[in-house]
């Protein structure tokens, strides 16, 4: 027993000398062992710090690295762009020192017997050295003796004889153009030197004799504003030109190139879209067309008459809708040169003619249009369309003149594939439309057969003879050399050959080829029958007493 006690005694001051040991000096080691951990904390919260700003600096290295490949892209472009323009110049200093070297060869051999045989290379190397002018732009010489004549017509040169006051009037037809005299005694006489006929290409030009012209005023932009000739915007404190009557706005060089005849705005119309009918959209004044007419017309003749399906496509219903809602309800003219799809124009003129409340050739006189359209002799026909058209309103047969005029237009154009017959399937609803409101699906089938007919007749009246409804009164425009200006805007008129848009002229040496039968219609309307002019018309008064400036239309 006292064995036993004495191990376990023995034990316990075994393990409590170890447990002194351990307990001894056990603080100051913790205490470092916390020091050791703070300090590893501080390393580590710098190393994080470090390690953003390194973050930071790559990312802003990154962004900059990606500048500089744009720039270097940028700057091989460039210099690939300047490695092929030094090419092309020196291409062209090579071709320059040929053509100087072949020149300075045919210029030291052409004293010497020896002569050079040339080869097609060779040749069409020197053909800048051709006098021959027969490839000279038509525009070019066109420019060129418009202005000689401007100035042969400002000097008073006298000739032998009495004095004869003449004024020059530009006549323009298909392929040619040649200068022609209007005396005041109301004569057409032939060219007076065959010399100044030119060749023209078959573009649109038109004469702005005895249409209505713009009366421009000067203003300084204040709010930037559009060009209608050339679609470009008027910046802020510029000089442009507005007219005081249509408010088309043009830079002062582009006042030439302005649509014409000139319409008065009407300021807004006082009935609903499409709801109105032709004469709520006209000015008071002649010719009565609308303006929305006029300047799609304009827009059209200026870039589409080499379009193919001109008329027959259509284009986007939504901008259709938008272009005549700024038409009907702005103040201002909508700039139509800035859209891009000429077929939207197209069929905002289509649409506008489409929608009115009344169509162009009127209930009323819907079926003796018709009627007149399908009588088989031609000079019957032809005389009653003539009474026809001239029991129109003034605003209906201003607006169908013009329209006609340009469907011509259209269809002299062998590049928009629009010949007549196509043209009047595309019209005939547009313009002739029906006799009644609302007529049953019947009606509109026997209609639809009869319309093109109306159209294609409307179209075969020779040009002359619609030329003279959209000219303006003689009394609004009394300056008539203010009718003679050349306006660079040739676009509305183009004639055929030999036909003056200034309608048909009777005089003295002029008879008639053909003298239809006592019995024939158009024999007892030619007496009878002259085209009308507005009842203020000064002129049509005034050529009376000369034996009628503008005769009775020709019947051939």
């Amino acid at each position: 027993m006292e064995t036993a006690v004495l191990n376990l005694q023995s034990l316990y001051e075994r393990m409590r000398t170890q447990v002194d040991l351990l307990s001894e000096n056990i603080e100051p080691n913790f205490i470092q062992m916390a020091q050791n951990f703070d300090d590893c904390r501080r390393k580590w919260l710098k190393t994080e710090h470090e390690l953003g700003s390194c973050k930071e600096m790559l990312r802003k290295t990154e962004t900059e690295r990606g500048a500089l490949e744009v720039k270097l892209k940028h700057a091989r472009n460039q210099v690939d762009v300047e490695i092929r323009r030094r090419q092309k110049a020196e291409a062209d200093c090579e071709t320059l020192d040929r053509q100087i070297q072949l020149i300075r060869d045919l210029l030291t051999c052409e004293g010497s017997s020896n002569s050079i045989q040339l080869s097609a290379e060779q040749r069409s190397a020197l053909a800048f050295l051709n006098t021959n002018c027969q490839d000279w732009d038509s525009s070019t010489v066109r420019t060129v003796r418009l202005k000689k004549r401007e100035k042969r017509r400002s000097s008073r040169n006298h000739v032998d004889g009495p004095p004869v006051a003449s004024k020059s009037l530009a006549v323009f037809g298909y392929s040619d153009c040649s200068y022609v005299f209007r005396r005041k005694t109301g004569k057409m006489s032939q060219p007076a030197n065959p010399e100044l006929e030119m060749k023209a290409a078959p573009s649109t030009p038109q004469s702005n004799g005895g249409v209505r012209l713009h009366e421009f005023v000067s203003k300084t932009v204040i709010k930037p504003e559009s060009c209608v000739p050339c679609g470009k915007r008027i910046k802020f404190g510029k000089i442009s030109l507005k007219c005081r009557d249509c408010r088309v706005v043009s830079h002062p060089e582009c006042r030439e190139r302005c649509p014409l005849p000139c319409i008065p705005n009407l300021g807004g119309t006082p009935v609903k879209i499409g709801e109105g009918v032709l004469a709520d959209y006209v000015p008071d004044t002649s010719p009565m067309i609308p303006p929305i007419v006029v300047h799609c017309i304009s827009e059209i003749e200026q870039r589409g008459l080499h379009e193919a399906g001109l008329y027959r496509l259509s284009g986007a219903e939504r901008t259709v809708k938008e272009l005549k809602e700024k038409f009907l309800r702005s103040k201002t003219v909508p700039v139509l040169s800035k859209v891009d799809d000429i077929h939207a124009v197209t069929g905002l003129l289509k649409d506008f003619l489409r929608n009115l409340k009344e169509p162009l050739l009127t209930f009323r006189l819907n079926r003796s249009f018709m009627d007149a359209a399908e009588i088989s002799d031609d000079d019957n026909s032809i005389a009653l369309m003539y009474q026809t058209i001239g029991d129109l309103p003034q605003p209906n047969r201003d607006t169908l003149a013009f329209v006609i005029l340009h469907l011509q237009r259209v269809a002299d154009s062998l590049d928009t594939k629009m010949d007549i017959s196509n043209l009047s399937r595309v019209f005939g609803p547009t313009i002739v439309g029906h006799a009644v409101p609302n007529p049953d699906p019947m009606t509109i089938l026997q209609d639809t057969k009869r319309q093109p007919k109306v159209v294609e007749r409307l179209l075969a009246l020779p040009v002359d003879f619609w030329a003279q409804f959209v000219m303006a009164a003689e009394h609004e425009q009394p300056n008539l050399e203010h009718l003679i200006i050349e306006n660079a805007n040739c676009y509305a008129t183009p004639e055929r050959a030999g036909v003056s848009i200034l309608g048909p002229l009777t005089t003295p040496e002029y008879q008639l080829n053909k003298t239809p039968s006592s019995s024939s219609l158009s024999q007892r309307m030619k007496s009878s029958l002259t085209p009308r002019f507005g009842s203020k018309s000064k002129s049509a008064v005034g050529f009376s007493r000369q034996g009628k400036f503008f005769s009775s239309p020709l019947l051939k």
